[in-house]
């Protein structure tokens, strides 16, 4: 033993420095991206940006814009990719490695939010991803029809489709986080808000709540550029039941939970 690991009697044991913010980022990134369900999962999303790109223009009458063909192509991630997030908050214990990450990293707030942040960065990747797509497909389109697309991008689409991926992964966040079962996730992200959209249908009751506490109609506006004021009302009071609830719950019980 050097002289340098020796503590000197009745002084503490010097803190010992967690692993760095950015590095934490970076691995939980690479574990969304580097596993066979992460992998196929975004090429599901790609495939199925470039299946409705490619029959928006098979339905064109003229050559479309490269607004309404990023907000064509951006359709199928409204349903597909949550199912990040609910990936990176079952991995560690679904496949085992919590214990290896919380050993490493003890305080799992900061890994939870780790894994929160690398769900952006991959959301706002796959959003530039659809702007590029759209891109070309604007291109295509001009090819197509003879005529040249507008070329204009909406801001307020731009910024809400990206606002829109981040809760989304949030959201799918939460889920695997209140339930650390990746089916059981699925399921209930899926069924849930699905069951509430068709119990409100049902019973007059519950139809004016129902528009401050569905996600469904004020993402929609959101990823369209056309959310009014009302409409971020209630897609304020809509995530916080959707997405912040689950979050809380999640990070209650992994707090809580003990790691084998």
């Amino acid at each position: 033993m050097s002289a340098a690991t020796l503590t000197p009697p009745g002084t503490a044991a010097p803190a010992r420095a967690g692993v760095p913010w950015t590095r934490l980022v970076g691995v939980e990134l690479r574990k969304q991206v580097d596993t066979r369900a992460g992998r196929w999962l975004l090429a599901l999303v790609v495939l199925v940006d470039v299946a409705l790109v490619a029959l928006y223009l098979w339905a064109a009458d003229e050559a479309p814009g490269w607004s309404a063909l990023t907000e064509a192509s951006s359709a199928g991630q409204l349903l597909l990719l949550p199912l990040i997030g609910v990936l990176a908050a079952t991995s560690e214990w679904s496949q085992r490695t919590a214990l290896t990450t919380f050993a490493l990293e003890p305080r799992r707030t900061r890994v939870h939010g780790a894994k929160a942040a690398a769900g952006i960065v991959l959301a706002l990747g796959i959003t530039v991803a659809t702007l590029a797509v759209a891109a070309v497909a604007t291109l295509v389109g001009g090819a197509l029809h003879d005529g040249a697309g507008s070329w204009s991008l909406d801001g307020a689409l731009l910024g809400g489709l990206a606002l829109a991926l981040v809760l989304l992964v949030l959201q799918g966040l939460g889920f695997g986080l209140a339930l650390l079962s990746t089916p059981a996730a699925i399921v209930a992200y899926l069924a849930l808000p699905t069951v509430w959209s068709l119990v409100s249908a049902l019973v007059p009751a519950l139809r004016d709540p129902a528009d401050w506490l569905d996600m469904s109609g004020p993402l929609t506006g959101l990823m369209s550029g056309s959310l009014t004021g009302d409409g971020w009302a209630q897609l304020g009071t809509s995530t916080l039941l959707w997405v912040g609830v689950p979050l809380a719950v999640g990070l209650w019980r992994t707090a809580r939970r003990d790691v084998a």
